[in-house]
């Protein structure tokens, strides 16, 4: 049984971290994810330079709940925004994001 756990252990020593290439290629299908959805784009572009509270966030952008928080919690995760002092602000992925879409 021991064997079996070292042959696991290998396996996923050798995977590893991504490769530079395919690190980037996963940065690209995160910003076209924000890049093709409305929703997304239109939370960032209100979020803007000075940032938004979140009822700010939920008023201005008129989703309902359930849309906010998926596609809120999409952005914080793929660190497009950040939740500092009470704010949602752009991190700088977030910041390149908004200036090429937005």
């Amino acid at each position: 049984m021991s064997e079996e756990v070292d042959e696991l252990d290998a396996y996923f020593d050798k995977i590893g971290e991504p490769t530079e290439g395919e690190a980037v290629k996963l940065e690209h299908i995160m910003m076209e994810k924000v890049a093709i959805n409305p929703a997304r784009r239109k939370l960032l572009r209100i979020v803007g330079i000075f940032g938004k509270t979140e009822k700010q966030l939920k008023e201005e952008s008129g989703l309902n709940d359930f849309l906010f928080k998926f596609n809120m919690d999409f952005l914080l995760k793929e660190g497009f925004l950040k939740y500092e002092e009470g704010m949602y602000r752009l991190t700088d992925a977030g910041i390149a994001m908004h200036d090429s879409v937005c």
